[in-house]
């Protein structure tokens, strides 16, 4: 090769060397539809990450099978959060400038949700929520990015309002974790129980802070006063130590305790759960009796070996509703897909939903039973003769959602 003609060939490889990377990148990158999924990993956070992974991943290997959405395979990135709202503002951002995702999904804690949304909405990129559920989101946080597929705090408070006030005893009390979910549900369940039931008294206030694990203090202050029910905004590994705890004060003895009794909780906890003890899910497989659900059952414990908790279920009900927007809409850009995802009609594992235009909030109510001993699942209790308290009968109405806004 004479000199002239290795000149041009290392001016070719230069080329190559600069551009060649950045050619491939984008073809692929056009090809894929990126997922960012801002999980809550760390501490307590472990076990619902672990079921919500199961299920994303679950529904990415079928659509991709599939054939992708509008021909394009689905992508996933994931980031911890670690339960704070400073580090999922921070991920949420990396994977939307550094990783081009094209949507958000998660997290956990409703409050890294609540500086997610600000992220997704200065980017203008769509958030689903799908287990963090602070009724803010909806309301005086609301921003036209984001939506909702799991009952919001509203939503759930509420529903134990009208469930708890069939009760004939008057004397409640209450223990929360000291954060948005804690308080968003107690606020709800407190107006809703005096407009139910004006003679009730809520006569102690309990606030605890998250990821306690030694409740030795605060059973003998809840029980102080002798409440015949009492309500808790408690959930994972902290109500399981709650549960274990208070089994030797004679706490479910003496009075109705109520919860958020989902599946993992349930497992944890295992046979130290009471029988008998009213409470609410937001996704109980074992009691939703649709196609979609006995499909979804199958498959998940075909490739997972165990039952799908509620945050696997309400995670692949996100993606459902999130790809039939894209196929609506004929394209994977928000723009486009916000347009198709409010007011849209999807079957999800729990029947047919959709999404309220207003407020961006799915009709997904909760799940209200009995826990009880079963012997299909001899290692932990479920509920029975569950009922689903529709959300339409305990949402905010569009009305009351635009005075929240006017005030803030």
């Amino acid at each position: 090769m004479n000199c002239k003609g290795l000149k041009v060939l290392i001016a070719l490889l230069s080329v190559l060397t600069v551009f060649g990377p950045g050619v491939a990148t984008n073809s692929m990158a056009a090809d894929t539809i990126r997922l960012g999924f801002v999980a809550d990993i760390s501490g307590i956070g472990a076990t619902f990450y672990k079921s919500q992974k199961a299920a994303i991943d679950l529904f990415i290997e079928e659509t991709n099978a599939a054939g992708g959405i509008l021909g394009k395979k689905l992508e996933l990135v994931v980031r911890d959060a670690q339960l704070k709202p400073d580090i999922g503002a921070t991920v949420a951002r990396e994977l939307i400038l550094s990783e081009k995702c094209d949507f958000l999904i998660g997290p956990t804690s409703s409050a890294v949700a609540l500086a997610i949304t600000k992220v997704a909405n200065e980017f203008k990129k769509i958030v689903i929520f799908h287990t963090s559920n602070a009724e803010a989101l909806t309301t005086t946080d609301f921003q036209p990015y984001m939506f909702q597929v799991v009952p919001n705090t509203g939503i759930e408070g509420r529903g134990m309002a009208v469930t708890l006030a069939q009760n004939p005893k008057n004397k409640f009390g209450y223990i929360g974790f000291d954060y948005a979910y804690g308080h968003d549900q107690y606020n709800a369940f407190s107006k809703k129980m005096a407009e139910l039931k004006p003679d009730a008294k809520i006569l102690e206030t309990v606030w605890v802070k998250v990821a306690e694990t030694n409740f030795s203090s605060y059973i003998p202050t809840l029980m102080a006063k002798n409440p015949d029910v009492i309500f808790a905004s408690l959930w994972g590994a902290g109500l399981s130590t709650f549960i274990k705890q208070a089994k030797p004060y004679d706490l479910f003895k003496k009075a109705t305790f109520s919860s958020l009794f989902d599946l993992d909780f349930l497992r944890v906890t295992g046979k130290d759960m009471p029988e008998g003890l009213v409470g609410y899910a937001r996704s109980p497989f074992y009691a939703i009796d649709t196609p979609q659900m006995k499909d979804f059952i199958k498959k998940y414990h075909d490739k997972f070996k165990e039952w799908p908790a509620d945050w696997a279920i309400m995670a692949y009900d996100g993606l459902i509703a999130l790809s039939e927007a894209m196929k609506k809409a004929e394209s994977p850009d928000s723009e486009k897909v916000v347009k198709v995802l409010g007011g849209l009609k999807f079957k999800s594992l729990r029947g047919d939903r959709y999404i309220r235009a207003e407020d961006h909030m799915a009709n997904v109510g909760i799940y209200v039973g009995t826990t009880a001993k079963d012997p299909t699942y001899p290692d932990f209790l479920i509920m029975k003769d569950v009922k689903e308290v529709p959300a339409e009968k305990v949402w905010l109405s569009v009305e009351e959602i635009q005075k929240l806004r006017e005030k803030k």
